[in-house]
């Protein structure tokens, strides 16, 4: 009679937590009051060979007939040039940027061009959401694109109807921005939290300034006067704390990827996914194949043991509630991501697995 294979886990209740590493203020946050704006224009790009917007595209043939009469010249009624393409050109006006500064542009196509490699974009207002104009863009549009792009099949090429122009645009217009107009300073965190914004707000009590968490996003400072506030907020940012951070366990199954977070447990359950059986928690193993073995009974502080057909070898690991011991046990056998995934699920479905599970 074929010997049936087992796969065994026993994991204990108790967990010693890893020690996340400290990290500074600024890594994980930022000041509300020093903020980016995003802006944005409509232009044209010429010089491309052939692979621009067609007749079919009406609001190219009108901006280039705007322009001309602009320029002083009459545009012929029966235009026609495939080297020409309407975009839309975007930037991060970053905070504190003055007037003279350079930053990148990002040109997309907005008709049905084909390519903007080797193209120019002609001089572009880039305004706000308050209709003013902050820079102008304007430059050699670079695309990126693999020189044996045209050798690969369609799914593999590069996308060429999206570049950047690095220092294309030209700040025209600062925006204010004002650090201590209201006496206080805000400090948002990247990762809303609860318990960070606590630990935030008195690791900067205890180098001196008062500070008071408001909800799980924000940490308020109070200041002086802006002086006052750049010289608060250079101590601030250096600042170490340690973050807490949720447990979660991400899934990516078209991929196979499977990311961990810290504070991940699992209690006691078992789960069965093709070839391999995982038990967590102290069990009786009955194996009907083999008749000769009686009935064990497992102690709750028992190891971990993990057999698979092919491998024929046994993996022991310490108890824990830990889930990246679990892991751990089903790599040594080498569990396929899928094994992994369906096993994760599982335990989330029975609840045994004690996090967020998210499938992206």
């Amino acid at each position: 009679m074929k010997r049936l294979a087992f796969v065994f886990l026993i994991i204990g209740m108790s967990a010693v937590y890893a020690v996340s590493p400290a990290v500074r203020i600024k890594d994980i946050s930022h000041i509300l009051e020093a903020r980016e704006n995003q802006i944005m224009g409509f232009g044209l790009v010429v010089g491309l060979r052939n692979t621009g917007d067609s007749q079919q595209t009406g609001f190219t043939k009108q901006a280039m007939t705007n322009l001309l009469s602009k320029m002083g010249v009459a545009p012929q009624l029966d235009f026609r040039s495939r080297n020409v393409a309407a975009v839309m050109v975007t930037a991060n006006l970053t905070p504190f940027a003055k007037v003279g500064q350079k930053m990148d542009v990002t040109v997309s196509s907005m008709g049905d061009a084909t390519s903007l490699a080797g193209g120019t974009l002609l001089f572009t207002p880039l305004a706000g959401t308050d209709s003013e104009i902050y820079a102008t863009a304007q430059g050699n549009v670079v695309i990126g694109q693999d020189p044996i792009a045209t050798n690969l099949p369609p799914i593999r090429r590069s996308q060429s109807t999206a570049g950047r122009i690095s220092g294309g645009a030209l700040i025209e217009k600062e925006v204010p921005v004002s650090l201590a107009d209201k006496g206080y300073i805000s400090i948002v965190l990247d990762n809303p939290d609860f318990t960070t914004a606590v630990r935030v707000a008195e690791a900067i009590a205890k180098v001196g300034f008062d500070a008071n968490a408001v909800d799980a996003a924000t940490v308020q400072v109070p200041v002086l006067g802006g002086g006052d506030a750049v010289a608060v907020i250079s101590r601030i940012e250096n600042i170490k704390i340690t973050p807490d951070t949720a447990a979660k366990v991400v899934i990516n199954e078209r991929t196979g990827t499977i990311v961990i977070g810290d504070n991940v447990t699992i209690s006691e359950a078992a789960v069965t996914s093709g070839s391999i059986n995982v038990t967590i928690g102290s069990v009786r193993i009955y194996s009907e194949s083999d008749l000769e073995e009686r009935a064990s009974s497992l102690r709750s502080d028992a190891t971990a043991q993990i057999k698979r057909p092919e491998e024929g070898r046994l993996v022991g690991i310490p108890a824990s509630a830990r889930l990246m011991d679990l892991i751990r046990a089903l790599n040594a056998v080498k569990a396929s991501p899928q094994d992994l995934i369906s096993i994760l699920q599982a335990l989330k479905k029975t609840g045994a697995l004690k996090a967020d599970l998210e499938v992206i």
